[in-house]
């Protein structure tokens, strides 16, 4: 991505970062799945303030997807329009 290391802000700037962001979110869901309900789940009492947080982390982590795949789509709407008022076919 074109996002310094050091700075955890800002938007992709294109459609294959906006995928890589998809699939790093999607191996984090698919993680924190596994931890809180699937086999590698947590069992052990003592350990629930872990478990608690892999749920906490996995809901973080499918809100940022959600907020990514909408920043996608504006991002190609925009695109579209664009090529469209270029064209001459869209008057705004």
């Amino acid at each position: 991505m074109s996002i310094p290391e050091n700075n955890i802000t800002g938007t992709p700037d294109t459609t294959d970062e906006h995928e890589e962001m998809i699939s790093i979110l999607d191996e984090l869901i698919s993680e924190g799945m596994y931890k809180f309900i699937g086999d590698g789940r947590i069992r052990d009492e003592k350990k629930e303030k872990v478990r608690l947080e892999y749920m906490k982390r996995t809901e973080q982590a499918i809100r940022a997807k959600r907020a990514v795949v909408k920043d996608k789509n504006l991002q190609q709407m925009g695109r579209t329009l664009e090529a469209l008022k270029e064209e001459n076919e869209l008057d705004l």
